[in-house]
């Protein structure tokens, strides 16, 4: 039997999937994510900060990587509000 926390958030990918533009869908999703989700390790944001600029090198043009490299390296933009990414703390 999942827990609890495992169980709101499969609701609310389920309610995102559905409903991918949905503002309390994506409310839900995001608040339920940033209280249950610890911050980045340094480790690993570096990884994926390293990711994200070989997958923009390798299109420059791609938007969804533009919009990832910028969430890790701008946590207050955007790109980061909508990737759920956590703050270094």
């Amino acid at each position: 039997m999942p827990d609890t926390l495992s169980h709101q958030i499969q609701e609310a990918c389920d309610d995102l999937y559905c409903s991918p533009l949905d503002p309390v869908a994506q409310a839900n999703a995001r608040d339920l994510l940033r209280q249950s989700t610890p911050a980045l390790d340094e480790r690993n944001l570096t990884r994926r900060i390293r990711i994200a600029c070989d997958e923009l090198h390798d299109d420059p043009n791609d938007l969804d990587a533009r919009h990832a490299l910028l969430a890790l390296i701008d946590p207050t933009s955007s790109a980061a509000n909508r990737l759920g990414v956590t703050a270094r703390t």
